[in-house]
């Protein structure tokens, strides 16, 4: 009368039952791996064919560090009857991203808590194998549910799709606040064992559950802070449904489909690879730019065009040319176009110094000349930090001609914020981070 009470097996859980609710837990398994695995590839297919963009600072990989708290339900729980018990979770995540809009992720994560009775489970009865009783004439060596506490290590590795949430709002860009969502398939190894309240002795000194490698489907959102170019700030919290009954050091027959195990953790992201990334998209569209001073070298060479025309033809008609040559010379050039760092507003006076020169050169030789300087940012950002920074750069150049005798009366400074002009394909490189000079 006894025995069929025990071990968590009550009187309508015959074999078959028990075979039937084991294939049931298989294809409940099945259908939630296939429609993670659906889930992942068609967000990948839809990332694919969204219009790609050129980010300075998208970096293919990434490295993660998190910790935090985490709690568990199943026939213990965190938040139990009497007492709140918070575990320790710690981890690395590993990232690849393949769009700006989606990625993927590989976790590892160790961590310890602890359980114990649900307020309606309190007079449960459990043996030392960890196997439960539900009769009412247990034979020796019982506890109360009440009586005993679970610990349970856990390691777990998980394989999550990242979606940026913020990309399928409004435009792509890079900002300094992200949301992550990551459904998650998970591999979960269990090792629980019982404790007595009264001491915190064993109460299962000879005996473990046998708890083998399980499959878990769950997920984390994440909010990320951009810190800088190479490092992010991140605030997780995940859940993950546990398909073992065990996981918590009590054997029971009921259904697994309310166990879990949740974290809040805080980390760090270090994004790898971007810094070379950076420097050879930025420079490299730059030495595209001098297309803009192809007017000037016109502007250098008048006397040359004067004294090269009259070979031309008849004697009379270079005269026509000449006239052509001093109206050309007349005319106020197009100035080149200086460039700048991300986030800076300082020249670099040495890798432009021939366009520094030239647009000296040209306010002298137009004295009556008023100019208006116009600065321009990337679209990195929003306008509360683009708009003063493009005008301190208009400002940086503005106070370097004045230093070279340029009148300040002359000159007149606006900050544009993010340079609508370019090719889309480049609002993130060194070509909309300028500064231009154009006649009043």
């Amino acid at each position: 009368m006894i025995s069929n009470k025990k071990r968590g097996v009550s009187d309508s859980d015959t074999p078959s039952s028990n075979d039937q609710k084991l294939n049931t837990t298989h294809l409940s398994m099945k259908k939630l791996l296939l429609s993670f695995c659906f889930l992942v590839l068609t967000s990948f297919l839809w990332a694919q064919v969204q219009k790609k963009q050129v980010y300075n600072d998208f970096s293919r990989w990434s490295l993660g560090l998190n910790g935090g708290i985490s709690i568990f339900r199943g026939d213990m729980v965190s938040f139990s009857a009497d007492k709140t018990y918070l575990g320790r979770q710690g981890g690395l995540q590993l990232g690849y991203q393949l769009t700006p809009t989606f990625g993927l992720s590989l976790t590892a994560d160790m961590g310890q808590g602890k359980g114990s009775a649900k307020k309606w489970e309190k007079e449960f009865k459990i043996y030392p194998t960890g196997e439960s009783y539900y009769g009412t004439l247990p034979e020796e060596g019982f506890a109360y549910y009440n009586d005993v506490y679970s610990k349970v290590k856990y390691f777990t590795i998980g394989l999550h799709g990242d979606f940026n949430v913020n990309n399928f709002f409004g435009k792509k860009e890079l900002r300094r606040w992200t949301v992550l969502i990551s459904p998650a398939v998970y591999l979960q190894k269990f090792s629980p064992k019982l404790y007595k309240k009264e001491d915190d002795k064993r109460f299962d000194p000879s005996s473990t559950l046998d708890n083998d490698l399980n499959l878990g489907v769950g997920g984390d959102i994440a909010l990320r802070y951009r810190a800088s170019k190479h490092i992010d700030l991140q605030l997780k919290s995940g859940v993950t449904w546990i398909a073992n009954n065990n996981f918590d050091g009590v054997a029971t027959c009921c259904s697994s489909k309310y166990n879990w195990l949740a974290n809040l953790s805080v980390g760090v992201v270090w994004k790898m690879g971007n810094n070379k990334k950076k420097e050879n998209l930025m420079y490299a569209p730059a030495r595209s730019v001098p297309p803009v001073t192809l007017p000037v070298k016109e502007e250098t060479r008048p006397v040359v065009k004067e004294e090269r025309k009259p070979v031309v033809k008849e004697e009379k008609k270079p005269v026509e040319n000449v006239v052509k040559v001093e109206t050309s010379a007349k005319t106020f050039p197009v100035l080149p176009t200086i460039h700048f760092q991300r986030n800076l507003a300082v020249i670099d006076t040495v890798r432009f110094a021939g366009e520094l020169s030239r647009i000296v050169e040209a306010l002298k030789e137009f004295p009556g000349v008023k100019v208006d300087i116009r600065g321009y940012t990337d679209h990195t950002g929003t306008d509360r930090v683009n708009l003063p920074l493009s005008l301190k750069r208009a400002e940086a150049l503005k106070s370097y001609l004045v230093g070279k005798g340029v009148s300040a009366d002359r000159m007149s400074t606006f900050g544009e914020g993010k340079d609508m002009s370019v090719d889309q394909k480049d609002i993130y490189t060194e070509k909309a981070r300028k500064v231009e000079v154009k006649k009043h």
